[in-house]
This record gives C-alpha cells, sequence and structure tokens, in this order.
C-alpha cells in the first residue's frame, strides 16, 4: 500500500513532464492498451524522423551561409537554433537509450518515498517542495512554449502587419534552413515546409521540456529526501529510547543516506553527457541570442527575448539544483553533529560518525567529470557569455 501511494505521488509530481513525453511519442513504462501503442508508436516514429530532419537543415543553412556570406550580422542569428536543436537531439537519444535507467530509478524512488503517516515538520517539508516543484515546472512549460510559439506565428503576423499597411510581403518559413529545392515555386510546398517547421520546432521544445522536467524533477525528489534525512539525525537522541531503538533509527538514518547517494550516482550517470554538452552549448546560445536582439533582428525582438529568457532559466535550473544538491549533502554532516549524540550508546556514536565523515565527502552532478553543476558553474557560462558578445560586437563594429 505505501509503494502504490509512493509511486502515485511521485507520478503526480512529474504529471506535466509525463505529458509532454507523450507528445514525442516516449513513455519510461510501456503502454499496454493497444490503441495507446500504436498512438505511441507513429508519434515516435514521426519525431525521430522530423527532429534530425529539422536541425539538418538548420545546420545546413549555417553551413551554406558562412561559406557564402561569412559576416558576423549573417552567421550569428543561426546560431542559437541550431545550438539548441543539437541539444534536443542529444536530449532525445539520452531519453531513448536510458529509458529502462529513468524507469529504475523512479522505482528505486518509490522505496524511500516518505509516505504518510509523517511527521508535521516532514509533511510540511515535502508539501513546500512539491507545491515549489509544480510552480516551477509550469512556469519553466509556459516560457518555452510561448517562446516557440511567437517564433511560429510572427512571418504570419508580418504577413498581416505589411497587408493592412498596403505593402506587399511574401511569408517566410518559421526557421532558417537549407532545403534542396525551391519551397516558393509551389504553394503546397510552402504550406507543407511551413508545417514541418511548426511540429519539429515544437517537438524539439517539447523534448527540452521532458528532460529538464525529468531531471529537475528527480533532483528536487533528492534534495527533499536530504532535508528529511536532516531533521531525523537532528531528532536523534530527544526521547526516551532505548538503546536498541536508538540503534535502529541511526542505522536506518545511514542506510536512506547511502541509497540516496547510490540514487544520486545513477542519475549523474544519466544525465552526465547532457549537461557536458548543455554547458558548452549555453554560453555560445546565450551570447549569440543576445547580440541578434541588440543589433541584427527587431522583427523577432520579442522571439528571441523569450529564447534568451528560457535558456537563462534552463541551465540556471540545473545549476540550482546541482548547488542545492552540494549544499543539502554538507548539511547532512552539521545535522548529525548538532543532534544529542553524546546521550547515544558508544557504538551509536561510532556509526554515526561514520555518517558525518561520509556526508562531509561533496556529492555533485558533473559535465563528464569536467566540472561540477553548481551556482558557481553559472556564474562562468554568463562571463563567458558576456565575453564572447562583447568578441562579437567589437568584430561586428570592425565590419
Amino acid at each position: 500500500m505505501g509503494l502504490d501511494t509512493a509511486k502515485k505521488e511521485i507520478k503526480d509530481s512529474l504529471k506535466l513532464c509525463n505529458f509532454f513525453m507523450k507528445l514525442i511519442g516516449f513513455t519510461l513504462h510501456k503502454p499496454t492498451n493497444l490503441s495507446e501503442i500504436i498512438i505511441q508508436k507513429i508519434t515516435f516514429t514521426v519525431t525521430v524522423i522530423y527532429v534530425p530532419i529539422h536541425v539538418f537543415t538548420e545546420l545546413s543553412f549555417l553551413y551554406v551561409t558562412s561559406t557564402n556570406s561569412p559576416r558576423v550580422e549573417d552567421v550569428v542569428p543561426l546560431i542559437h537554433t541550431a545550438g539548441y536543436g543539437l541539444l534536443s537531439i542529444t536530449k532525445f537519444a539520452v531519453l531513448c537509450f536510458k529509458r529502462k535507467v529513468f524507469a529504475q530509478l523512479l522505482d528505486d524512488l518509490a522505496t524511500i518515498w516518505p509516505v504518510p503517516p509523517l511527521a508535521k515538520e516532514a509533511q510540511a517539508l515535502k508539501s513546500n517542495s512539491l507545491k515549489s516543484l509544480r510552480i516551477m515546472h509550469s512556469w519553466y512549460f509556459g516560457l518555452n512554449e510561448s517562446g516557440v510559439s511567437f517564433y511560429n506565428i510572427t512571418p504570419l503576423c508580418l504577413y498581416l502587419f505589411y497587408h493592412i499597411r498596403g505593402q506587399v510581403y511574401e511569408i517566410k518559413t518559421v526557421w532558417k534552413s537549407w532545403y534542396p529545392f525551391n519551397i516558393y515555386k509551389q504553394k503546397w510546398k510552402h504550406v507543407s515546409i511551413y508545417l514541418f517547421e511548426i511540429f519539429s520546432g515544437q517537438s524539439c521544445v517539447w523534448v527540452m521540456i521532458s528532460t529538464d522536467l525529468l531531471f529537475t524533477g528527480m533532483s528536487n525528489h533528492i534534495i527533499l529526501l536530504l532535508k528529511i534525512l536532516q531533521q531525523h539525525l537532528l531528532s536523534l537522541g530527544n526521547s526516551n529510547s532505548t538503546d536498541q531503538e536508538n540503534y535502529r533509527e541511526v542505522v536506518g538514518c545511514i542506510q536512506l543516506h547511502q541509497k540516496l547517494i547510490q540514487y544520486y550516482k545513477d542519475l549523474e550517470s544519466a544525465f552526465t553527457l547532457v549537461n557536458l554538452i548543455n554547458i558548452c552549448l549555453s554560453s555560445c546560445n546565450i551570447c549569440c541570442v543576445l547580440f541578434t536582439i541588440i543589433l541584427i533582428e527587431p522583427m523577432l525582438e520579442l522571439s528571441n527575448k523569450l529564447f534568451l529568457g528560457a535558456s537563462l532559466i534552463q541551465i540556471g535550473l540545473m545549476c540550482w539544483y546541482g548547488d542545492d544538491i552540494i549544499q543539502e549533502n554538507a548539511k547532512i554532516a552539521d545535522a548529525a553533529y548538532n543532534s544529542n549524540w553524546y546521550t547515544l550508546s558508544p557504538r551509536c556514536r561510532r556509526i554515526l560518525a561514520i555518517l558525518i565523515q561520509r556526508a562531509q565527502q561533496p556529492i555533485a552532478f558533473t559535465a563528464m567529470g569536467f566540472t561540477n553543476i553548481s551556482l558557481i558553474t553559472y556564474s562562468a557560462i554568463l562571463t563567458k557569455s558576456y565575453s564572447y558578445f562583447t568578441l562579437l560586437y567589437t568584430m561586428y563594429n570592425q565590419d
């Protein structure tokens, strides 16, 4: 009963994540209904075909433009959308190849999930954590969806704007992509490409939202459990329990901490490649879209501003949760030391000392081991973005 309750609560906390996974034809647990299986297979197949083609056409256009007209103002506006597409493909590949790992992580989480009845303080921590997670997921989804929606409707809005003013304007495509044929020669080709770019662009965003919500959701739950563990440790020695009861309680705390460390390691292993590519591309994407907003494309200013906001929040959330895990794990040692450990028996003190030593060893998400994911990393990314921007600005003025 407790395990079923845990799985239900975890599933509810990742409701938005699961919804967007369904939109790209992906699910951590295979559906049992035949109609759902067919729909899932079709959607997955379309996503697998459309997204790589979309990214390939963007990269091709970037290559052709940089070859024919290697000016800063021509090349830079193409980089951030192409980089976003590359990151989406990477995350989609990780989702597919690590599907069983993610499913197992959710099953493992259910075995240590805090289910009722809980102490008042633990229940308050749990409620606040899940509430803040839902709010964060909703805002993140809204920002990303509004950004891609503005990109999708911008060509139509420009057409209406010029049409109302009595001027001629030819509707372009949503994204700047290269195709091996003239898409404007026949109307059906133009309409087909426009619809293709809307769906493929949306799919890239759905992939991004799915993976980011999954990572932040799992990270949030690790942080929640670390905070509850701190409360358990602080309460040690406060009751008139027997030595055997105190011993079992200390052992239970150690076992929970070990499970959380193992859970973190599994999650780190699943996302470490994505984190590396995320960090490598984020500075470049932020720099290029900022340069485009300020100097190049006023017509796409709102869409690019939303893209900038989504990029800053996306890498910011990853670093925020990474930093939180570092801090909360360090507080485990403080909580154990601040408990009434001196009232416990010698054997309880000995194993509590082992827990303190282990908690003093930092745990952190990494980018393939090159750097820890923390707010210091976020600060470094923003600093690099500004440095790249000043370099581009200098090159632009020289041209």
